[in-house]
């Protein structure tokens, strides 16, 4: 009834699952990880009710392995801060005994009849990605989500598929991100899921590698399967709104910046900017662009970054958290900053990168 596991393997999956062991503790359960054999491969699984992810690691030895679920918490510090480079697991009776050569310990378990694993659901689209492609299409637009909206739709990150590609999109209602990549299968049918704003966050902490994942879409769950690990997340019922309307298009007015003298002149103007507000000031004066930004203590900030071509004259103001999450965001050294009016919202897109845009909107200061 023991197994016998390298330290290291075991520590990998445990923290591939902790993520969703249930700091809240509102059924004692979820604040467990369940403990299983398979084969020569011990599988551990966590859930959250909401998310559940499953990992396994392959063992040295192994005898017959009773199921058994342990504190999650207890388990992961444990198994952190052992120093031994095997560890024997054994469940007796009501306990998961640790053992390694120079010391022991003893875990409370509860039932495993009492974890709540999910249930499968119907498998609408699948398809393959390159893991580093998709954590790139994460990075790009998981910002843009918002936070504990009334809008529950907007808690979350759209995933589209279309033949050929997929495509990620977030907003919070003041902005917007949306990116798109290509993916191997060609015919991949039209799909809208909306991931979770704490899934999206988990699976960018769980993506690490070159090595492929496989996506399996169901009709109210999403599976990603990578890195011997599975990871599965509900969907928000919800429709989510029709973003390609407040993508501004045939913009009259395109500011060409670079953004080495961008992001860091928008940084350090935003030392001096209303903290609640968040807002500066945009003026184009030809052939400059003014940042400028004021606060209640009177004080001020005032930057001159000299344009590429003249504009016309405008000033428009803008939460400048957010301009420097998009320009962040853009790839290479050139971005482009296009609206129409002092009441347009903002498109920012790089020349490198055509298949994402960011869209910002105004604010009045």
């Amino acid at each position: 009834m023991k197994i016998l596991i390298k330290r290291e393997s075991l520590k990998k999956a445990i923290s591939s699952v902790i993520g969703v062991v249930d700091k809240k503790l509102t059924m004692p359960i979820l604040g467990h990880i369940l403990i299983d054999k398979e084969g020569n491969a011990l599988k551990l699984t966590a859930t959250n009710l909401e998310a559940q992810i499953t990992s396994t690691a392959n063992v040295i030895e192994a005898n017959s392995f009773e199921s058994t679920a342990v504190s999650g918490r207890k388990f992961y510090e444990i198994i952190r801060s052992l120093d031994s480079k095997d560890i024997e697991l054994t469940t007796v009776k009501d306990q998961l005994v640790i053992k390694t050569t120079n010391s022991i310990y003893k875990i409370s378990t509860l039932p495993v009849n009492d974890f709540p694993l999910f249930e499968s659901s119907d498998e609408t689209e699948k398809f393959t990605i390159n893991q580093e492609k998709l954590l790139t299409l994460l990075n790009k637009t998981h910002f843009s989500m918002a936070q504990q909206d009334v809008r529950f739709y907007l808690n979350g990150l759209l995933l589209e598929t279309e033949p050929n590609k997929i495509k990620a999109i977030a907003t919070d209602g003041h902005r917007l991100a949306a990116s798109e990549t290509s993916v191997e299968k060609k015919q991949l049918n039209i799909t809208s899921s909306i991931v979770p704003r704490k899934a999206i966050q988990e699976l960018i902490r769980l993506l690490d590698n070159k090595d492929d994942v496989r996506a399996e879409i169901g009709t109210n769950s999403i599976c990603f399967t990578f890195n011997n690990l599975s990871f599965i997340t509900k969907l928000i019922d919800g429709k989510f709104p029709d973003y390609n309307r407040v993508i501004p298009t045939n913009t009259e007015i395109n500011i060409q910046l670079n953004s080495l003298a961008l992001k860091p002149s928008l940084q350090r103007v935003s030392i001096l900017a209303n903290e609640k507000f968040k807002g500066i000031r945009l003026e184009t004066t030809g052939d400059t662009l003014d940042l400028s930004s004021e606060n209640p203590e009177q004080e001020q900030a005032n930057e001159t970054i000299p344009l590429q071509k003249k504009v016309k004259k405008i000033v428009v103001g803008f939460n400048v958290s957010y301009l420097i999450d998009a320009v962040s965001s853009c790839d290479g050294n050139q971005v482009c900053l296009s609206l129409n009016d002092e009441n347009s919202s903002a498109l920012i897109t790089s020349p490198e990168d055509k298949d994402t845009k960011y869209v910002v909107m105004p604010m009045r200061l």
